[in-house]
């Protein structure tokens, strides 16, 4: 079983972030946990090379089973996943934009959804994962996935715009900026740069702002246990506690504390790999 974050390959790296290998069984006769997965703004393309994922919507009461091979938009709620017992994905964490470019396509239809990735792409995709279900070992995988993109992505143009950088700040800064600031150092007006920034990420700079503030604060909580939950709000760049408590009703759907403790009962925590 692992759970692990790899660096992509340097010729990759202007387009890709990350990959996220993940695998673990647990006894089919035991139910596996379920895992929360809050709002967020990853985009990525995910092979679900072994297993499946249902994704229940506490909001809507609505469950869906994911494509095989999905494109993942920026997921503005919360979702709870209910994988099988043997699970094995990979998954291609793409900077800020770069899916966009990556698909040649605006990613507003993207948001909020798993869009089957072989109704997108060439069929070539379908093969991909096929030969990932064939591999002899997880470094395998990554090799095969990685041989994929770089056919692809080695005829993109790999120039940065000052509205990429922008985007990536964002997405790694826990400092507020003004929408006016981020067009300014995007070098557009604020029309141009909120509809520019809407094409390459799904949604305005100020939603995207939030959920990625929402998230770091999570994410800093879940590294550092012992942090009391008012440093990490401002930290994370909120006002106050209760500031970030609004938004972590919005985008997770309960309180901080409550889903730290939903995250506990995850399957990578259950079973020690995460």
């Amino acid at each position: 079983m692992i759970y692990k974050i790899i660096q992509p390959s340097p010729h990759l790296q202007s387009f890709i972030k990350d990959y996220l290998l993940l695998h673990f069984t647990f006894d089919p006769n035991i139910p596996v946990p379920v895992k929360a997965f809050p709002a967020n703004t990853l985009q990525c393309l995910v092979f679900y090379v072994k297993g499946f994922v249902t994704a229940y919507d506490p909001n809507s009461g609505i469950s869906k089973i994911f494509p095989p091979i999905a494109i993942n938009g920026s997921i503005t709620t919360r979702l709870d996943f209910r994988v099988s017992h043997d699970y094995l994905l990979l998954s291609v964490g793409f900077h800020p934009g770069a899916l966009s470019k990556f698909l040649r396509l605006p990613l507003t239809e993207f948001v909020d959804e798993r869009v089957d990735a072989e109704a997108i792409l060439n069929p070539e995709i379908h093969h991909v994962q096929e030969r990932m279900s064939n591999a002899t070992s997880y470094g395998n995988i990554v090799q095969i996935a990685e041989q994929y993109l770089w056919k692809h992505i080695q005829n993109l143009k790999a120039d940065l715009h000052p509205i990429d950088i922008v985007a990536r700040v964002i997405s790694e800064s826990s400092n507020s900026i003004s929408i006016e600031k981020m067009a300014s150092n995007a070098c557009l007006s604020i029309s141009q740069f909120e509809r520019r920034f809407i094409q390459l990420t799904g949604i305005t700079p100020k939603l995207f702002t939030r959920i990625t503030r929402f998230y770091n604060a999570y994410q800093l909580k879940d590294q550092n246990p012992n942090m009391d939950w008012l440093r990490v709000a401002v930290e994370a760049g909120y006002y106050d506690y209760q500031h970030l408590v609004k938004d972590f009703k919005q985008f997770a759907n309960v309180t901080p504390h409550s889903l730290l403790v939903a995250q506990a009962k995850s399957p990578e925590r259950i079973l020690g790999i995460a």
